[in-house]
């Protein structure tokens, strides 16, 4: 298990938003092994003491860098507008969740977890449990939404919801990590969103 008490954004001061800033910027570039605490500290300012304050250690730091990141992406996806069609509300919060997912900030982050797990397993437990785990509760609430209102009849919504976060991230985002010399074009993303979504919608119409 890691260490729970990590700061969140809304916990941190402002010199632990600029090393959290400086932390994301160097572990991205440089890689986590190669990147120091004197280098965060060089770009960001503080010292040993306010890293050691407020994220315990250079472990502590990439945990909250990751954590910060994957719950922007549960920000999105909990942002989902009830009061458009259930089409337009999936499509809508699709389309801003796979473009970012697709940013080179978290491309980046993608590679670097691939990479620092073995040595710092906690790094693997966090991504999963933040996001395929917890990730999808409010995706889960709205597909029990339209079932109460009659839009759609599943019988398991959080496997639904599971289902839905794979098939809009899958291809591309596998495309993104392994051939970064392609770029994805909003077309292509749009594309692709609209064409998992009608299926998703399709699969669970009521008879």
């Amino acid at each position: 298990m890691f260490n729970s008490e990590i700061s969140t954004k809304n916990e941190l001061s402002t010199r632990g938003e600029l090393i959290l800033a400086a932390a994301q910027k160097l572990f991205l570039k440089q890689g986590y092994d190669q990147t120091s605490l004197e280098m965060i500290i060089n770009e960001a300012g503080g010292s040993r003491r306010s890293i050691y304050n407020e994220f315990g250690n250079k472990q502590g730091l990439l945990l909250a860098v990751m954590r910060k990141q994957v719950d922007i992406q549960i920000d999105i996806i909990a942002s989902i507008n009830y009061d458009l069609s259930p089409d337009h509300a999936l499509k809508e919060m699709a389309t801003r969740f796979l473009k970012r997912l697709l940013s080179d900030t978290l491309i980046s982050l993608y590679r670097l977890v691939i990479q620092v797990v073995p040595k710092v397993p906690e790094a693997g437990f966090l991504i999963y449990d933040r996001g395929p785990l917890s990730g999808v509760t409010p995706l889960t609430d709205y597909l029990r939404y339209l079932n109460t209102k009659g839009y759609l009849a599943i019988e398991d919504c959080s496997y639904a919801a599971f289902m839905l976060i794979a098939m809009i991230k899958d291809n591309l985002h596998f495309k993104a990590v392994l051939v970064p010399s392609i770029t994805i074009t909003d077309n292509e993303i749009i594309e692709h969103i609209d064409r998992s979504v009608n299926l998703f919608i399709k699969a669970y119409q009521p008879n």
